[in-house]
């Protein structure tokens, strides 16, 4: 049973000729994490507006094909400061604005609250007015109030843009968690390419709005067309090439680091 599941989907946005997406077939299975990669303007914020039902109902256009969701969504933006909901003046109202409005009776609603502040380690920022919070703290927050609401299916749009490397570090390892122990199926945008292999089960490469290549980070990422003609790939995958090391490529550093062999 899949979470979600594009069939030839195509997109337009309003007035443009080309579509956004093309023909895009996808499904995401329970606990799965996907990674959607792709140079400026691949389509990977679309495909996940489309997956969550606001493209296009929310941002005009057309869509052809279809986008089906078994459990509720949930998504989250690069821009935190966007989703913020106006309407709470405490980081703790505002995390659980989402469940509040889904309905939730306050006894189910607290305790998510806590969960998700405490997984996202707001919790010393409880009382804190949201519009006096840095780009961190603020995504954090937002992040926070997605999980809070317990979603099935998590879509994440460059989730760590604010966050710094201990910031990004910790929720990559989240990713894993939400997946492995919630089970929740998560499909992320991310220019980061590096961490792509710790956290991803699998690596859709988009180019102009198409699957260009997909499959487990261990093929994706040390393709070589991928190398040649993507977004780049994993810095210690370069390094390894431009050293003249024997292959296979190592992913990570560790890996890299694993089968060292000093002359």
């Amino acid at each position: 049973m899949t979470r979600l599941t594009l069939s030839g989907v195509s997109f337009w946005y309003p007035a443009a000729e080309r579509p956004a997406l093309t023909d895009v077939s996808l499904a995401v299975a329970p606990g799965e994490v996907v990674a959607l990669v792709g140079g400026v303007g691949a389509g990977a914020s679309t495909l996940l507006l489309a997956a969550a039902g606001l493209a296009p109902r929310v941002v005009g256009g057309r869509l052809t094909g279809n986008v089906e969701r078994t459990v509720a969504s949930a998504i989250v933006l690069p821009t935190p400061w966007t989703q913020v909901s106006g309407m709470a003046f405490t980081v703790r109202d505002e995390v659980a604005f989402g469940p509040a409005n889904l309905g939730w009776p306050i006894e189910r609603i607290w305790p998510a609250v806590g969960r998700a502040m405490e997984r996202l380690e707001v919790g010393a920022l409880a009382e804190r007015d949201p519009a006096t919070l840095s780009g961190g703290e603020l995504q954090r927050v937002i992040l926070a109030g997605a999980l809070a609401m317990e979603p099935g299916l998590l879509l994440l749009d460059e989730p760590t843009a604010e966050l710094d490397s201990s910031g990004t570090q910790a929720f990559w390892r989240l990713v894993r968690t939400l997946a492995r122990e919630d089970r929740a199926s998560v499909v992320v945008a991310t220019s980061d390419i590096d961490a792509v292999a710790a956290f991803a089960d699998r690596v859709v490469w988009l180019e102009q709005g198409r699957v260009r290549g997909a499959g487990p980070p261990a093929e994706v990422l040390v393709d070589e067309a991928f190398l040649r003609e993507g977004p780049g790939g994993p810095m210690v995958v370069l390094a390894w090439r431009a050293a003249g090391c024997a292959g296979p490529l190592p992913l990570t550093v560790a890996d890299a680091a694993a089968r060292w062999v000093r002359p």
